[in-house]
């Protein structure tokens, strides 16, 4: 299963969110889905022979980085404000869907640091 987003400016449709990976397409205001470029990123490697597909299943990577966020000292990417947020995300859509009226978000965070491919690459030794 895949997920589409809908808003103002355009539609976002992505894979599986429980996996990954896979390839990511926009469309903006002339509705005309447009797939984003490939990324090279440790985490977007297939590894899992799913059901249907293989998919990219790091299902740790985010234990992992808690793990290291703690023995560091720095900010937990899936702290609890961020994850407060998310849920308010997930219940604006689904209000969202139920009324077809726009939702305003209750909640804000601050934009997690960037996972890139060197970090990514040590949270699977």
């Amino acid at each position: 299963p895949h997920m589409e987003l809908y808003g103002t400016a355009g539609a976002i449709f992505v894979p599986d969110p429980n996996f990954f990976g896979g390839e990511v397409t926009v469309a903006g205001t002339d509705t005309v889905p447009k797939p984003l470029p490939a990324w090279d990123h440790p985490l977007g490697v297939t590894n899992h022979e799913g059901h249907e597909e293989t998919v990219a299943n790091y299902r740790g990577a985010g234990l992992a980085d808690m793990a290291q966020a703690i023995l560091k000292k720095r900010d937990i990417r899936c702290g609890i404000d961020r994850m407060t947020h998310v849920v308010d995300i997930m219940m604006a859509i689904m209000d969202s869907g139920r009324t077809g009226k726009f939702v305003t978000l209750k909640t804000t965070c601050k934009r997690p640091a960037y996972l890139g491919p060197a970090q990514a690459k040590a949270l699977m030794r």
